[in-house]
């Protein structure tokens, strides 16, 4: 039998998490599911203690549960063992982090415990998803052929109706030199008929995707220089050497895109989305990708330090341009 797992972030998160968690248990099929709690307060996971007991409902506009398809709720430390006799029970295990360890930090305790629990399918779902109730069925069966490495669906916009958020990436010569953080402008797609295949895309979309746990093994975990976002892209530039990706857009996701950011500062969203861009750059991108790319983060801080009047974006945007260049420096 396939040993499968489901890995859920949470960050004080509450109402995104049920959401997620009830649209996850309305799938059929052998699984657990494992939430790693990032330092939240007792509220939050007494809440998602409450759902577990019926005592408090998910959002009947994203998800209408028809069956309890769940099981136990386990507390777990990242010491612990789950022998092959107790898994895919369809129990929900919660690991408790101190403090928020950021998105791939908190990934990768999971991915570590999984891969040396002899799990061969790792699904990451990221709490502001609802996903229907084929997906567990639909994304491991795309997973299955030998030459692939990791899966991504498609990924439309919960709140813009037939909007499509992912549906593959390519790749584009000026991705890397002239990125656009953050921009909520950006060229909408509209679902079609089109969009109905299996294609390969250059990155899987970390949020919603699955990996065979001796690839992500062979590929290394997520790069915790990226607190999150684009840590994905990142990623898939390394899974690529052992695999294909797909999308496979015959299966259709719902992402509430922006409705979490406001747990966090924007200041801080600003820095670590910068910071993380400039990372990926270093890291994956060419001499020419570096030049251009640099300079253009360097130019529109100009333009910030200028014309921008939201205090708090320019103050993320500097403060992760001196943070980054300090460092690299040498």
């Amino acid at each position: 039998m396939i040993n499968s797992a489901i890995v859920v972030l949470n960050w004080n998160d509450w109402r995104n998490t049920i959401d997620c968690l009830e649209s996850i248990y309305q799938n059929d099929g052998n699984f657990d599911v494992f939430l790693i709690d990032n330092g939240s307060n007792f509220e939050n996971i007494q809440r998602i203690s409450d759902w577990h007991n019926g005592k408090l409902l998910s959002n009947r506009k994203f998800i209408k549960p028809k069956i309890k398809n769940y099981n136990k709720l386990i507390f777990m430390h990242l010491k612990d063992n789950i022998f092959n006799k107790k898994k895919n029970m369809r129990n929900l295990y919660i690991f408790r982090n101190q403090k928020n360890l950021g998105l791939t930090s908190g990934l990768n305790q999971a991915y570590s415990f999984l891969i040396r629990n002899k799990y061969d399918y790792i699904l990451r779902i990221d709490n502001d998803f609802i996903i229907p109730k084929d997906y567990f069925k639909k994304i491991t069966k795309t997973i299955k052929p030998k030459d692939i490495a990791s899966a991504s669906p498609k990924i439309m916009h919960a709140y813009i109706k037939k909007s499509v958020w992912f549906k593959g990436f390519k790749m584009q010569w000026s991705y890397l030199k002239f990125q656009r953080t953050m921009n909520l402008k950006k060229k909408r797609y509209f679902d079609n008929q089109n969009l109905n295949k299996i294609i390969e895309t250059d990155a899987i979309s970390g949020c919603c995707s699955i990996y065979k746990s001796y690839i992500l093994k062979k590929s290394g975990l997520g790069d915790e220089d990226f607190f999150y976002g684009p840590e994905d892209i990142e990623l898939s530039y390394r899974l690529k050497k052992y695999g294909r990706l797909v999308c496979n857009q015959k299966i259709k996701t719902f992402h509430k895109i922006g409705r979490s950011s406001s747990i966090a500062k924007k200041e801080d969203r600003i820095f670590e989305t910068t910071y993380g861009f400039l990372i990926l750059i270093k890291k994956i991108g060419t001499l020419t990708d570096k030049l251009f790319g640099y300079s253009f983060f360097i130019i529109r801080g100009l333009y910030y330090f200028f014309f921008l009047k939201n205090h708090e974006k320019k103050q993320g945007y500097f403060k992760a341009l001196k943070f980054f260049f300090e460092r690299n420096e040498k």
